[in-house]
């Protein structure tokens, strides 16, 4: 029984830290995602639409 009980609290756990880091992700709406800022060292790459390659 020790074992489930170990196991719950774990998945609480978890589910905490989870709910935590989305809300703390969201609320930093000021700032680029991650994401975004992963992608930013592309945008150089990028040929500009005036000229398509053919």
């Amino acid at each position: 029984m020790e074992v489930f009980a170990v196991t719950i609290f774990m998945s609480l756990a978890f589910a905490v830290l989870f709910a935590v880091l989305f809300f703390a992700e969201r609320s930093q709406r000021q700032r680029r995602s991650v994401e975004q800022m992963s992608l930013l060292p592309l945008e150089a790459d990028q040929p500009s639409r005036n000229h398509p390659q053919h």
